[in-house]
């Protein structure tokens, strides 16, 4: 009896130590363990603004104050309220937010007047003094005396300045002004063969046949123009101008020759062919940012002189236009003309968004450009619709990226691609706030920077790292993982419910 007593007292103590291993086993694999994976394989994704990222809306016409400058000999304020009134009843003016400032000349300032003999002169002499003192961010309307312009006309000039006299009609000065601005601003235009961006390249190609045939002079022509372009463009975006030499063997390109003419001609699709023999030597780009080509091509002797035809006419730039090139193109070349160098210069300002007025409004006249070919009021509403462009693509970017996070639980978020989107919404916020006073550089440069830092935290390494990672891989992952541990704890725990159930 002994024995026996012995012996259970033994069997209940293992029974019990049994148990309390047990218990012990799933305290510390549930107690330490579980936490301590689940912090480890947490996503980490710092906190984000999504409702607000979700909110954001394109930029509105009304969102942008358009500010403009009356200056006048007579009484300014009753004319600024004049045109102010004549502009918001406008039917084509209204999605613009006009702000007329009147400004009044003073005695020394009309004086002056009398000093000039063309409005061309006035135009320089007021852009002297906006670059010292004066005014505000926009374009200006300024009263000249009558005997200046046609009668009743009024005078685009090569600076933000637009000329009228007191003969001037303002419904008239209001169509003038939608000549202007609807060109820049329809969405038809805004399309543009280059894509917005901070940086362009312009690379100018002088292909020949002949190796002696060098022309220095056409390419320094052509470093010229673009040089003071340029220099004038740097207000919106910096360009970096390049120019190089290729030599093309023998040069002989499969053209029909006109005997009755004397001439060869090459049909407009033959010019692929051609295009195709140039492109490998136009050079790799070292460089991401958008890049304009322009090629002069000059024939070999035996197949000059070379032009282009489109159908049975002849092309009058001799020019075909090539989409790959970002809207840049090759010109065929037979004799050294300065106005060659005009038609690439041309051809940039469209692949940039910049377009001349080709209105048939009689109504008003337009100073002639200068070297830069390029006036100052153009590249004024480039910048504001640039800067819509950057904002509108900064929201549409952070709210893709949005809706991708939402989507996709396993992307990692770090602090610093929080800061990038918390930045960009900031910045687009004060751009907003500064097209709304008609503070148009200020607001452009938030936009530049608001859009940067969206583009740089949708295309960040860390969030693509993880972008095509299945759900269903974890089960893949954590089944081996887990399944040998689960089986022997699942049926410790049935023996621990059974043990105390009994007792």
């Amino acid at each position: 009896m002994k024995y026996a007593s012995k012996s259970s007292v033994d069997r209940q103590d293992g029974h019990s130590h049994s148990i309390g291993a047990a218990l012990t086993f799933i305290v510390i694999l549930l107690g330490l363990g579980v936490p301590v994976w689940w912090n480890t394989t947490t996503v980490q994704r710092a906190s984000l603004p999504l409702e607000e990222l979700s909110n954001m809306a394109k930029v509105s016409g009304k969102e942008q104050s358009f500010p403009i400058l009356l200056k006048a000999i007579n009484d300014a304020q009753v004319m600024a309220n004049k045109l102010q009134d004549v502009l918001i009843q406008s039917k084509e003016l209204l999605n613009y937010n006009f702000r007329v400032v009147p400004y009044q000349f003073s005695l020394e300032e009309v004086k002056q007047f009398s000093l000039q003999n063309s409005v061309d002169a006035i135009d320089m002499y007021f852009e002297e003094l906006s670059e010292s003192k004066l005014l505000i961010d926009g374009l200006s309307i300024v009263e000249v005396p009558s005997h200046f312009l046609p009668s009743g006309k009024a005078c685009v000039g090569r600076h933000n300045f637009l000329y009228i006299s007191e003969e001037t009609n303002f419904n008239s000065l209001s169509r003038i002004l939608h000549s202007i601005l609807v060109i820049h601003d329809s969405d038809q235009n805004s399309i543009t063969h280059l894509p917005i961006s901070n940086h362009y390249n312009v690379l100018l190609t002088l292909a020949t046949a002949n190796a002696t045939q060098i022309h220095s002079t056409l390419v320094s022509s052509y470093d010229g123009n673009f040089v003071a372009f340029s220099k004038k463009f740097e207000r919106v975006s910096d360009l970096s101008i390049s120019s190089q030499v290729i030599y093309l063997g023998n040069g002989h390109i499969k053209a029909n020759y006109d005997t009755d003419t004397k001439k060869i001609s090459l049909n407009e699709e033959k010019v692929v062919s051609l295009i195709n023999i140039l492109e490998p030597r136009l050079g790799s780009q070292l460089s991401s940012d958008p890049t304009f080509h322009w090629v002069l091509y000059f024939p070999h002797v035996n197949q000059s002189p070379m032009y282009i035809y489109k159908g049975s006419s002849p092309v009058v730039t001799n020019s075909v236009l090539s989409p790959r090139w970002n809207g840049g193109g090759l010109q065929i070349v037979n004799e050294i003309e300065h106005s060659f160098a005009g038609l690439a210069l041309c051809q940039l300002r469209n692949a940039l968004g910049i377009f001349s007025l080709q209105s048939k409004d009689t109504s008003y006249v337009s100073l002639s450009y200068d070297e830069s070919g390029v006036h100052a009021w153009e590249l004024y509403l480039l910048t504001r619709r640039r800067t819509v462009q950057f904002l509108n693509q900064a929201t549409i970017t952070l709210k893709s990226l949005s809706q991708l996070l939402k989507q996709i639980g396993n992307i990692v978020v770090s602090e610093e691609i929080r800061d990038l989107i918390v930045a960009s919404v900031n910045m687009g916020e004060n751009s907003r706030r500064a097209l709304k006073s008609g503070n148009l550089q200020q607001a452009y440069r938030d936009a530049q920077a608001s859009h940067k830092c969206a583009e740089k935290a949708f295309f960040d390494p860390s969030l693509l790292a993880l972008l095509y990672f299945p759900e269903d891989q974890k089960y893949a992952i954590y089944i081996p993982l887990f399944l040998p541990i689960g089986i022997p704890v699942l049926l410790s725990l049935r023996s621990v419910y059974k043990h105390f159930l009994r007792r």
